[in-house]
């Protein structure tokens, strides 16, 4: 997000976020009877099989069978699957709803994203959010949030909760605990011992502690505390220190991959943001018209808040970070580090499209890009037995495509329908979601 970017020569400095533009879209009724997709041939995402010809029915918000050729039950709603590819939901797992405002949590939707990662927004904002998507009281993705920042980053940054001395650290992972937080972030900013207190306390709390790797301390020195989920490759240096220097050596880097493997630490590359939070709603940016027309004067100025505070050649020194960082994280996910898909503040939904392009540029396979968005999440979150993947038993939040994302991975963006906890969205209601969604961005 705004102003994380460490390395660079001038602080980038995050905006007080604005009001947030309100657009309340309610979920759909609820199923009233067992909706069945015929004739779809589902995607394994854990082993990249293709299963044909499959029958997939859903009571309430749950898959309650998964049979080939079988007959759908009496009275089901059929969704004809044949030509088409069944997933399980995207997840984007680096959001930060209060930047974007809640008017993006239905278009997370009409583009398959079907959960969140909230990796810094105001505590009772984002915690009425999750509650309010889970009711399904407005339209929204799964959201797990980890509620404000800790650091002591300066005053004007949002999304956070200061803490300067150990003690406070302590007691703010206690109060987010009792609000039911599901994670803790850290950030740049966080002082050494702060953080070696907020690691311990989140480690008693049974809490999993996430971000960036704050200054002074080194990726090992985090790990070995027990944080367990790195974001945006530390900045690229995660790769450069391993490298002794700017290139990237992949050989020098393997030992530290291997032990980030084994040590179960997760990475979040964020590479499309981190090639285009200095450009994107400008002549230099690559994100197309057709996505920017839903980006609203909230999120245009915080872009562009950071933006004005950046030496002209940052732009290619982080387009070529980026472009590093999709190597190297192809390079961990075949060393066995689990990645997550993320898009910190870049376009609800059509962001989780483009990292999984990036990904494969960088030389992942299709399915390793896909599981990154659909397996991985709930296997970080420890909950892969009820979701991430079309089996009978889990979350019916899934994705039909018109085409076979393994075989190229922008088949991602074909979405004919989409389930949300069960709810069906076919491509009328999806456009409909699309059309209020621009129109709000363009108050």
């Amino acid at each position: 997000m705004a102003g994380r970017f460490g390395a660079l020569p001038v602080a980038l400095v995050a905006l007080v976020a604005l009001a947030a533009v309100r657009l309340v879209v309610e979920s759909p009724a609820a199923q009233t009877r067992a909706l069945a997709i015929t004739h779809v041939a589902i995607v394994d995402v854990t082993n990249g099989r293709i299963i044909p010809d499959s029958t997939v029915v859903v009571d309430g918000s749950t898959i309650s069978n998964v049979a080939s050729n079988a007959r759908p039950p009496a009275n089901a709603q059929i969704v004809d699957g044949a030509g088409k590819f069944l997933i399980p939901g995207l997840w984007d797992m680096h959001a930060h709803t209060e930047a974007s405002g809640e008017a993006w949590l239905p278009l997370y939707v009409a583009n398959g994203v079907t959960g969140i990662r909230d990796m810094g927004s105001a505590l009772d904002y984002i915690l009425r959010l999750r509650d309010a998507t889970a009711s399904g009281s407005i339209l929204g993705p799964r959201i797990f949030a980890a509620g404000p920042i800790l650091d002591d980053a300066p005053g004007d940054w949002p999304f956070r909760m200061r803490v300067k001395t150990a003690d406070s650290g302590r007691a703010a992972v206690q109060l987010l605990k009792k609000r039911g937080v599901d994670l803790i972030k850290v950030h740049d900013n966080t002082p050494q011992p702060v953080f070696y207190a907020i690691a311990d306390e989140a480690r008693r709390q049974n809490l999993p502690l996430a971000g960036h790797v704050p200054r002074g301390l080194t990726v090992e020195q985090v790990v070995e505390a027990g944080q367990r989920s790195i974001e945006h490759l530390s900045n690229g240096d995660v790769w450069r220190r391993c490298s002794g220097g700017p290139v990237y050596k992949a050989e020098a880097c393997r030992p530290l991959f291997e032990m980030l493997a084994k040590k179960g630490v997760w990475q979040t590359p964020t590479l499309v943001a981190g090639s285009e939070i200095l450009s994107i709603g400008t002549a230099r940016s690559e994100v197309s018209a057709e996505q920017m027309s839903y980006a609203g004067k909230q999120i245009r100025s915080m872009w562009a808040g950071n933006q004005s505070l950046v030496p002209p050649d940052a732009l290619k020194a982080l387009r070529e970070t980026a472009a590093t960082g999709a190597v190297v994280t192809n390079d961990m996910a075949k060393a066995g580090v689990g990645i997550l898909a993320g898009c910190d503040t870049m376009i609800a939904g059509f962001c989780v499209h483009d990292e999984l392009a990036a990904m494969v540029r960088g030389g992942m396979a299709p399915l390793a890009a896909l599981q990154t968005a659909t397996l991985n999440p709930p296997r970080y979150f420890g909950i892969e037995r009820t979701a991430g993947s079309v089996e009978r038993g889990r979350r019916a939040d899934l994705v039909l495509l018109d085409g076979n994302p393994l075989a190229d991975v922008d088949n991602v963006r074909r979405i004919r329908a989409v389930l949300v906890a069960g709810q069906l969205l076919d491509r009328r209601a999806l456009d409909q979601v699309l059309s209020q969604a621009k129109a709000a961005a363009a108050r």
